[in-house]
């Protein structure tokens, strides 16, 4: 993986809000609390899930929301999907480690994804990881 693309994110960093089904067990995962973002390059994306909700060599659709508004609302994933006001992220899972007693960390190789988009959403993080960087140093002198 090539460093220069990785970029590090926090929630603060990055507001959005994820769920996703696992398009190999039929299930979704909608604790949109419990899923975050870890780092996301040109082609793969990690993320810290709920534990059992996904495991290597699954096929998943992630949904990525701007803001928790629907998610509130949100009982069960509905069938047509295009009614959520969402882009979307379709990947393979390529690997699955514990992050904790209740999360693991996965990451995505992706499939297919909105280029716009996933472009302007990396721009975005580093943008405000190099915000960060520059607080870091100015307290560092």
């Amino acid at each position: 993986m090539n460093q220069k693309h990785i970029v590090l994110a926090t929630k603060k960093l990055n507001r959005s809000f994820f769920i996703f089904s696992n398009q190999t067990s039929q299930q979704d995962c909608l604790d949109y609390k419990n899923i975050s973002l870890v780092y996301v390059d040109v082609d793969s994306i990690s993320l810290v899930v709920p534990k059992k909700s996904i495991s290597e060599g699954h096929q998943i659709s992630l949904y990525v929301f701007e803001n928790n508004k629907q998610l509130k609302t949100l009982n069960s994933m509905p069938r047509d999907k295009s009614i959520l006001k969402c882009e979307v992220i379709n990947g393979l899972v390529i690997q699955s480690d514990t992050f904790d007693k209740d999360l693991n960390e996965i990451q995505i190789t992706v499939n297919s994804k909105n280029n716009e988009y996933w472009e302007q959403m990396i721009t975005s993080i580093e943008a405000k990881q190099e915000t960060v960087s520059q607080a870091f140093y100015k307290y560092r002198k």
